[in-house]
């Protein structure tokens, strides 16, 4: 009995030692499993891109140059926002098939639509619809611009321009646009096209409000800021309405008095004046004299002149010949010169005698390419002139309106953005020059070297490839600049 009390005793020792370590000893912590991480939808996949040519002899060109009769398919363009910039190329087939031309959205960091891709066909100097376009062993040349808008992501963009017949896609041709990280501003310089189509014009010059409509369209697509306004008095306000809608509000040319109207009334004169102010535009010269030759026209355009002048309008003149400027100058504010007068190839080639008029210079348009493209460009550049205005007047019935859609007013566009790079560059220039820093002197100095030397070239050796090299170097420039600010 007394052993079977101690073992009960020991027994309960042991339980209750036991209890007293399970209770002190530390708890196991439970991990809470792990949340699933949320669901992310996965990014449509983007369709490989086609390639191509595989049917068509593709051969890929270089704006205003000859093609080459063989070399790479590709189209490769390199621009900045707000940019156009253009590629040729041509095509032949070995048996004759009608097609339809067309470029297709370009995918890259963003994506830039099918409607900034234009496609035409080359005839001449026109650039025609690439639609119903036949296609045969024979080489069709095509022209493609390309349109990068406002806020375009930089980087490589890739797509292509397709050929389909009624039934389906033929082929394509592959394209590449390198958009650069330089934002391209608008021209320093004033481009108005100096024409006598319009509302109140006779003949071939005369336009409906259609096909005006697109006249203006189009000349505000190459750049251009003011078109010549022919038209009468009463006129006048719907015209400059017109153009302020298709922006071109630029120092805008009044023909009106310059055309055969006689001497004005100062109501008619004041009447523009309110005319321009209601369209909003800023600077409005009227002009008193289109090219007179005759004494009894210089005579008729000095008499305008100082009534315009009573009017309290700013009063212009077109001349081709040093006599006549010289009679018009001292009742001009302003004078359009003919580009081959001795004053302005004293100016284009390092001259520095300038009036303190407003100047611009003129040639005819409708002559020569490669003229419209360096005189529009780096020429005028040159000069220091305020701007130019090149001569476009119709050479036949129904050419009014759609022919600025050629080689011809495309070379105009690539000078206006010519001057354009030059134009960002500067800006660039002068922000980092206002820092006033030691430090930057060195850089400021070779870029500004190289611009005075590619100026200072002959501009008969100029070629295009050297304007393209020279748009690269603007474009290393400027964001080496902009980097130091």
């Amino acid at each position: 009995m007394f052993r079977l009390n101690r073992l009960c005793a020991a027994v309960a020792v042991f339980v209750a030692f036991g209890s007293v370590y399970v209770a002190a000893a530390p708890k196991k912590v439970v991990k809470p499993a792990p949340k699933a991480a949320p669901k992310v939808a996965a990014k449509p996949a983007i369709p490989p891109m086609p390639t191509g040519p595989k049917l068509l002899k593709i051969v890929a060109g270089q704006a205003f140059e000859a093609i080459p009769t063989a070399g790479p398919s590709l189209l490769s363009f390199t621009l900045c926002p707000e940019q156009v910039a253009p590629m040729t190329f041509s095509a032949t087939f070995g048996k004759p098939v009608t097609v339809k031309a067309e470029g297709v959205d370009l995918v890259g960091p963003g994506k830039i639509t099918k409607d900034n891709v234009t496609v035409k066909l080359v005839k001449g100097s026109d650039l025609l619809p690439a639609e119903n376009v036949e296609i045969n062993p024979a080489a069709s040349v095509f022209w493609v611009d390309v349109t990068v808008p406002r806020g375009t992501k930089p980087g490589l963009y890739k797509g292509y321009v397709k050929f389909s017949t009624p039934e389906k896609q033929l082929d394509i041709v592959s394209m590449e646009v390198n958009v650069l990280p330089l934002r391209l501003i608008g021209s320093s310089k004033q481009y108005a096209l100096y024409t006598s189509m319009g509302p109140s014009a006779e003949g071939s010059a005369a336009l409906g409000a259609d096909a005006y409509a697109s006249l203006l369209q189009n000349v505000s697509a190459l750049g251009f800021r003011a078109i010549a306004v022919n038209a009468d008095p009463d006129k006048i306000a719907d015209t400059l309405k017109a153009c302020g809608s298709a922006g071109l509000v630029g120092g805008t040319p009044i023909l009106a008095f310059a055309s055969g109207c006689g001497i004005p009334s100062i109501g008619e004169v004041q009447a523009v004046e309110a005319a321009k102010r209601a369209a909003g535009i800023p600077t409005l010269f009227q002009f008193c004299a289109n090219n007179p030759c005759s004494e009894e026209e210089i005579t008729a355009a000095v008499d305008r002149a100082r009534l315009m002048r009573q009017a309290k309008c700013q009063v212009a003149a077109t001349v081709s010949d040093a006599e006549t400027a010289e009679k018009l100058l001292p009742v001009c504010h302003a004078i359009n010169y003919r580009i081959d007068m001795p004053y302005v190839q004293n100016l284009i080639n390092g001259g520095s005698d300038r009036t303190d008029k407003w100047e611009w210079y003129w040639w005819d348009a409708r002559q020569d390419v490669r003229d419209n493209r360096i005189n529009a460009g780096i020429a005028l550049w040159r000069s220091g002139l305020y701007g130019c205005m090149p001569l476009w007047m119709p050479e036949q019935d129904g050419d009014g309106a759609m022919t600025l859609n050629s080689l011809m007013g495309m070379a105009l566009r690539e000078g206006v953005t010519d001057t354009r790079y030059i134009t960002t560059y500067m800006k660039a220039l002068r922000e980092l020059k206002d820092k006033k820093r030691q430090a930057d002197k060195d850089y400021i100095a070779s870029t500004e070297s190289y611009l005075a030397a590619f100026l200072a070239r002959p501009l008969g050796g100029v070629t295009n490839q050297d304007l393209r090299a020279f748009r690269a170097k603007m474009v290393e420039f400027t964001n080496k600049l902009e980097a130091r600010l």
